[in-house]
């Protein structure tokens, strides 16, 4: 029998570790097929619907498993569960009515009417799909997956305001031509006063989720903590992105490639 890993790694080294391999591979299979065109996405969209209902199946079947193995069983499925919509939004299937450049006349809420028209589709397609998380876990005593999908969603909400208002840092050109025109909602500028909190909020949870899971490790919820701290964590570094020094984002974008 193999020896138990030291109760550090379990805590602080597995739990980031296999959500950043999930999390690089996610997106790296959007991006490949956002490349490939719509068509491309939405096929792999329709394929991929078995493994969108095994992550619900999963998300059921673990939702009173308190041990680690459930806790990695519902992240990684609320984390597909995720991915899907994702991917429905950026192929263009699950989108919005507007799908074209910002009006030039539109300011304030105006803007933000057209921004939202957007993605409104996609929002009413992730409230369904929180409802059915819901239906499914009943009286769950494990809420990884549910936990995992509702932050992703808040972190992409927050990070989608940031651009909206204004950040100095923009990748427009990772967007495929068919939603190209999602970049004139976006604005280059010095970063707007919801930036601060935004990111300090997303920094402080993670913080203290890392330091809550440390203290309760080797129990079984420090390795659920440590999961849900690692998403936390990534959607916190992504709002840093927004600011970095352009030369430093030239890098990282050179090093990705």
């Amino acid at each position: 029998m193999p020896p138990e890993p030291p109760v550090w790694a379990q805590t602080y080294l597995y739990p980031p570790l296999i959500v950043v391999a999930i999390w690089v591979t996610l997106t790296a299979g959007v991006l490949v097929l956002n490349r490939k065109g719509e068509r491309a996405t939405r096929l792999a969209l329709l394929l991929s619907l078995p493994l969108l209902g095994l992550a619900h199946w999963q998300i059921g079947l673990t939702r009173h498993d308190l041990s680690a193995l459930g806790a990695y069983r519902a992240f990684v499925a609320g984390l597909i569960i995720w991915a899907w919509h994702e991917m429905a939004f950026y192929s263009g299937l699950i989108s919005g009515p507007w799908r074209r450049p910002c009006p030039p006349h539109a300011r304030g809420v105006v803007r933000f009417g057209y921004a939202l028209g957007t993605h409104l589709y996609h929002e009413l397609a992730c409230i369904i799909e929180l409802a059915l998380m819901l239906h499914v876990l009943g009286d769950a005593t494990n809420w990884v997956g549910l936990l995992v999908f509702c932050l992703s969603w808040a972190l992409q909400h927050s990070a989608k305001l940031n651009v909206l208002l204004g950040v100095p840092i923009l990748q427009v050109e990772l967007f495929p031509p068919h939603l190209r025109y999602l970049g004139s909602f976006w604005a280059r500028r010095p970063a707007s006063g919801f930036f601060l909190p935004s990111v300090s909020v997303s920094t402080l949870l993670a913080g203290l989720l890392w330091l809550t899971a440390g203290s309760l490790a080797p129990a079984p919820v420090a390795v659920r903590l440590a999961l849900v701290a690692s998403v936390v964590t990534l959607g916190a570094l992504e709002h840093w992105l927004l600011i970095l020094p352009a030369r430093a984002t030239s890098a990282v974008g050179q090093v990705a490639e």
